[in-house]
C-alpha cells in the first residue's frame, strides 16, 4: 500500500481509521473495547472468555468490527467447530470487507472453514459482490470431523498472501497455502460469520482475534525442558519452533562424563518445537549429566542464549507420578473457582515425560498429550473450559470433557505401556466431614510416602480456599504405613481358581510369584498367580488339581510378600478356605440387626453360618420382606464375587464399613476389616418395625425375622445404636424371645463377633431344663436372659408357659398355645406383663404342654433374678 491508497482510504471512511485489532475477549463483552455489531443477541462470551455462537434454529449469523489496512498485514484468530463442518455448516473469517453487512454483495476476502465431503480444508477465497473465487486452499482432509485451529494470514506489499495453521490450536504454525491477488485494496470491517443448522446452532467458538501490522519476531528461542525417554535418547522443547539447520545441528549439543554429542537429531512429527537426540553411550539411572545446548535460532534468525543444564534418566516407577487431591464436587466454592479438577505430583527429583500415558475416571480413559513433569511439580487435570481459571494457579492440562462423580469413582493412571502408575478409589467418606463432603472441598492425599494408604491418608482439605491446587496439600502430614499386611479372604472362582484378597493394596510383582503360595492336601505350589490391577489388592492362583467341595484347605503364603509400602509378611500367613457347597434352609442365620442406628452410623445385619457346610455369599441376597403380600422385595446382592463363609463364622452386612468401624468398637478394639461386607445398598429397615429375609437368587428364603422396637430390652433410656441379638442360633429366628437388646459393656452391639446374648445350653435326658440357675437381666452381657429349653420324643405338643413369684403370683405370660418342635428353646429377660423389670427372688416356671390325643404334661421349675442390692 502507498501513501495515495491510505489519503483515499480516509477520505472514503472518515472516522473509521482504527488501531490494529486485538480482542480475546477477556473484559467479558464484545460491544466495547473494540466495539462488534451485527447479529449481537446471537453471540456471547463464555465461561471461558471466548466468543462464542449462542442462536436457536436454522441461520446464519454475523458480527463485525472496524480494523485498518497497512502495507504488510497480520490476522491471527482460534477457531473451534465442535461438529464435522459441511455446505450448511461452516464459518467464515473476512479479513476486510468494503461493508459490514457480510450477506450482502460485498467486495473483500475470506477464509473459509467447511464444506461438504470429507476434504474440508482451509480455503482463502476472494469475493467480488456476489461471485466467490478460491484463491488457494490447504491440507485436504483437515476439517474434515471437529476441530480446534489456530489461523495466521498474512498479505505483504507485493500482493502475496499466505496461510499458517496449527490444527492442535496452539502457534507451531505449518504453511497451508500461498497466493498472489491485490484485486482489492481497500476494505474497514473485520468479521465472522456463522452458518448452521438448529443442531450446531451454539457450537462455533472463536478467540485471539489479531488484525494489524506484520508481527516481527524479535525474541530468541528457549529450551523450556529436558527429559530422557530412554537410556540414550533425550528430547528438548523449545519455546518455539527452531530453525532446522541449527536444531539439527549435533555440534550444538554435548554431555559430560565422556558421552559427547549425540549421533543423531530428528524433529517430531506433529510438534516441530521438540527435538529429540540419540546417544551411543547409555546413560546410567539416577546420576546427574550436564547437557550443553548453544547456537540454536528459532525461524526468525534469533539464535537462543547458550545454558547449561543438570539432568537424570530415571526409570519410572510405580507411585513416581500421584494422584494428590481430587477437587470432585467443587460447589459452592469458598473461594476456588466452581469447577472439578484432579491434581498430579511428581515426588521424585526428575522430570518425567507423560506423553502417551493415560488418566482412566472409571472405565471412560483420556489421552494425556505431549507434556512434562517438572522434578516435585504440580499439574493440574481439568475440562478446557476451567483451563483459564485454573492456569494462574500453575500448570494444567485439559481435556474436551472431564467430570468426576461426586460420590466416589475410582480414578487410575497409567504409563505409555499400560502399567498403573497410582490407583485412588475415593468415596464420600474419605472427607470424614459431614459439612465439608456437601460440596466445595477438595479430597487431600496426606503423606506422600504412604500413596496405599486409602481412607486413612486421605481427608477433606483444610485450606480456607477449599483446595490447594498446584502447591502443598494443607493437610500434608508424615503418615506412615507400619503394618504388616494380611489375607482378607479367599473367593472360589472355580475348583482350579482361587481369589485371595488382601487387606491392603500389594505390590504388584510380589503377589504375583507363585512361589509365595502353597496349598496343603497334596496341591502344593500353584501353577501361575495373576496379580489383578488397577488396586492390586487380589490375586488369582491356578491350582494345580481341583479342590473338593466341602474339604477345608489351609493356603500358606511365605517368603517376600509386600504391600505397596514395603512393608513385609513378619511370619508365614496360613489362611483356611474351601469350596463352597450349596445353600439351604436354615444353613445361615441372620444373627444381629441394627435397624436404629445414632446420628451419623448406619444400619447393619450380621448374618452367622450355623451349618457344618462351607457356604458362599455370592449365592445369597438380603431383601425385605412383605408380610402381607409374602413376597420379597427390595433384592440387595451380597457379594459380586466369590465370599466363602466357613462353620461358625459370622460376617456383617452395611452399606458404610468405614462408618460402622467409627461407630462400634468392642472391648475397644476395632472391628476386623475382614469380617465386613460393604453392600451397595441395604433394603430399607424401618426404626420401628420390620421384616428382612436372607434368599437365594432363585428366590428360595434361607432365613427371615420381624423385628420391632418393643422387642428391645424396656429398661433402656434409649434405643438408638441398640442392635437387636439372637441369643441362639439354633432356636427360630422368629420367636420374639430369642432375641435380646445387645449389651451395654460392649457398646450395645457386636457386629462380626459373637453376641453378647448368646445364650449355650444343652438339653440332658430332662424334657425341661431351665439355665442359669441365677440370672441379671440388667444388660451388662453376662446372664442376662433366663433359657428354658425343651427335647420330646415326639412332636406335636402345644406349649404354655407361665412365671409366677415365690408367693404364686402372676409375673408373666411368655408363652402361650405354641406349636413346639422335638427340642428347642424359650428365653425370659426377667421383664413382667407391665412391661417393667421383675424384682430380685426366687422364681417359679411353670410349662405346661398337650397333644392332639389329649395328653397333658406339666413341668415346675425354679430359677433366680439377681442383681446389686
Amino acid at each position: 500500500m502507498n501513501r495515495l491508497f491510505i489519503i483515499l482510504l480516509i477520505l472514503i471512511f472518515p472516522g473509521m481509521m482504527k488501531a490494529q485489532l486485538n480482542d480475546s475477549f477477556t473484559d467479558g463483552n464484545f460491544t466495547s473495547n473494540p466495539e462488534w455489531i451485527g447479529d449481537l443477541q446471537q453471540f456471547k462470551i463464555n465461561s471461558s472468555l471466548q466468543l462464542q455462537l449462542n442462536s436457536t434454529g436454522t441461520g446464519s449469523s454475523g458480527l463485525v468490527t472496524q480494523i485498518s489496512l497497512s502495507d504488510s498485514m497480520e490476522w491471527d484468530f482460534w477457531v473451534k467447530l465442535s461438529f464435522s463442518p459441511s455446505d450448511n455448516n461452516l464459518a467464515r473469517i473476512y479479513l476486510f470487507s468494503d461493508l459490514p453487512d457480510l450477506k450482502s454483495p460485498l467486495n473483500g476476502y475470506f477464509i473459509k472453514l467447511g464444506e461438504s465431503g470429507s476434504n474440508d480444508a482451509i480455503e482463502l477465497v476472494r469475493q467480488s459482490g456476489s461471485t466467490e473465487t478460491s484463491l488457494c486452499r490447504g491440507t485436504e482432509g483437515l476439517l474434515a470431523s471437529s476441530f480446534n485451529i489456530r489461523i495466521r494470514v498474512t498479505h505483504t506489499g507485493n500482493s502475496g498472501w499466505n496461510v499458517f495453521a496449527d490444527p492442535h490450536g496452539g502457534t507451531d504454525y505449518h504453511l497451508e497455502c500461498t497466493a498472489t491477488d491485490q484485486t482489492f485494496v481497500a476494505g474497514g470491517w473485520f468479521g465472522v460469520s456463522c452458518k448452521y443448522t438448529s443442531s450446531n446452532s451454539t457450537k462455533f467458538y472463536f478467540d485471539d482475534f489479531y488484525a494489524g501490522s506484520l508481527i516481527v519476531d524479535k525474541t530468541p528461542p528457549e529450551l523450556l525442558s529436558a527429559s530422557f525417554m530412554n537410556n540414550t535418547q533425550i528430547k528438548l522443547r523449545f519455546s518455539e519452533i527452531p530453525d532446522s539447520a541449527t536444531a539439527c545441528n549435533v555440534s550444538n549439543y554435548i554431555v559430560d562424563q565422556g558421552v559427547g554429542n549425540p549421533v543423531y537429531i530428528s524433529r517430531d512429527n506433529t510438534d516441530h518445537s521438540f527435538i529429540s537426540l540419540s546417544f551411543l553411550q547409555e546413560f546410567q539411572p539416577d546420576v546427574p549429566y550436564i547437557l550443553s545446548v548453544s547456537n540454536v535460532s528459532d525461524l526468525a534468525g534469533n539464535r537462543m542464549t547458550d545454558r547449561q543444564d543438570t539432568i537424570k534418566f530415571h526409570v519410572v516407577r510405580a507411585f513416581d507420578i500421584l494422584i494428590n487431591e481430587i477437587m470432585a464436587d467443587p460447589n459452592p466454592p469458598p473461594s476456588l473457582p466452581g469447577m472439578e479438577y484432579l491434581e498430579l505430583y511428581n515426588k521424585v527429583g526428575s522430570d518425567i515425560e507423560i506423553t502417551g500415558w493415560s488418566l482412566y475416571v472409571g472405565s471412560v480413559k483420556k489421552p494425556i498429550p505431549p507434556f512434562i513433569m517438572k522434578a516435585n511439580s504440580y499439574v493440574l487435570l481439568c475440562d478446557e473450559d476451567s483451563r483459564p481459571y485454573y492456569e494462574p494457579l500453575g500448570p494444567v492440562i485439559p481435556f474436551s470433557s472431564f467430570s468426576l462423580s461426586n460420590t466416589g469413582t475410582t480414578v487410575t493412571l497409567r504409563n505409555a505401556d499400560g502399567a498403573v502408575i497410582h490407583s485412588v478409589s475415593y468415596s464420600e467418606d474419605w472427607y470424614h466431614s459431614d459439612y465439608k463432603k456437601e460440596g466445595g472441598w477438595s479430597l487431600e492425599m496426606i503423606d506422600p510416602l504412604n500413596p496405599c494408604g486409602d481412607a486413612g491418608n486421605w481427608t477433606a482439605s483444610n485450606d480456607a480456599g477449599g483446595g490447594t491446587p498446584g502447591r502443598v496439600n494443607s493437610v500434608y502430614s508424615d503418615n506412615p504405613d507400619h503394618l504388616a499386611p494380611r489375607v482378607a479372604r479367599i473367593g472360589i472362582i472355580d475348583p482350579f481358581h482361587l481369589d485371595v484378597f488382601f487387606s491392603e493394596r500389594m505390590d504388584s510383582a510380589a503377589i504375583a510369584n507363585p512361589l509365595n503360595y502353597s496349598v496343603d492336601k497334596g496341591i502344593g505350589i500353584p501353577l501361575s498367580a495373576t496379580s489383578v490391577t488397577p488396586a492390586y489388592r487380589e490375586v488369582n492362583l491356578e491350582l494345580q488339581q481341583a479342590v473338593v467341595e466341602g474339604e477345608i484347605y489351609n493356603l500358606s503364603i511365605s517368603g517376600i510378600v509386600i504391600d505397596c509400602a514395603g512393608n513385609q509378611v513378619v511370619q508365614a500367613i496360613v489362611t483356611r478356605f474351601a469350596r463352597p457347597e450349596k445353600t439351604t434352609g436354615n444353613d445361615i442365620v441372620i444373627n444381629e440387626i441394627l435397624f436404629d442406628p445414632k446420628d451419623g452410623c448406619v444400619d447393619f445385619v450380621e448374618v452367622y453360618n450355623r451349618s457344618s457346610k462351607v457356604l458362599d455369599l455370592k449365592d445369597l441376597t438380603l431383601c425385605a420382606y412383605d408380610t402381607l403380600g409374602k413376597s420379597l422385595s427390595e433384592v440387595c446382592n451380597i457379594s459380586d464375587n466369590s465370599f466363602v463363609v466357613l462353620p461358625g463364622e459370622y460376617f456383617v452386612l452395611t452399606s458404610d464399613t468405614s462408618a460402622l468401624r467409627q461407630c462400634h468398637q468392642i472391648n475397644a478394639e476395632p472391628l476386623r476389616a475382614e469380617a465386613m461386607i460393604q453392600m451397595s445398598k441395604l433394603p430399607g429397615m424401618k426404626n420401628d418395625k420390620g421384616s428382612i429375609a436372607l434368599a437365594l437368587k432363585t428366590g428360595e428364603i434361607i432365613d427371615q425375622v420381624c423385628y420391632s422396637a418393643d422387642m428391645q430390652y424396656p429398661l433402656l433410656i434409649s434405643l438408638e445404636g441398640v442392635s437387636l441379638e439372637r441369643i441362639h442360633p439354633d432356636c427360630s429366628s422368629m420367636d420374639r424371645t430369642n432375641w435380646h437388646s445387645a449389651a451395654e459393656n460392649v457398646g450395645f452391639a457386636t457386629p462380626a463377633e459373637k453376641n453378647s446374648q448368646f445364650g449355650n445350653f444343652t438339653v440332658d435326658g430332662n424334657e425341661i431344663q431351665v439355665g442359669p440357675e441365677i440370672f441379671s437381666p440388667d444388660n451388662d452381657g453376662n446372664e442376662d436372659v433366663l433359657n428354658i429349653s425343651y427335647s420330646f420324643s415326639t412332636p406335636g405338643y402345644n406349649a404354655r408357659v407361665t412365671i409366677y413369684d415365690a408367693s404364686g403370683h402372676l409375673i408373666r405370660n411368655l408363652i402361650t398355645n405354641e406349636l413346639c418342635g422335638t427340642s428347642g428353646s424359650w428365653s425370659w429377660d426377667g421383664i413382667n406383663n407391665r412391661r417393667e423389670k421383675a424384682p430380685i427372688g426366687r422364681y417359679i416356671i411353670l410349662v405346661e404342654v398337650f397333644d392332639l390325643q389329649g395328653n397333658v404334661k406339666k413341668y415346675k421349675r425354679t430359677a433366680v433374678l439377681g442383681g446389686i442390692l
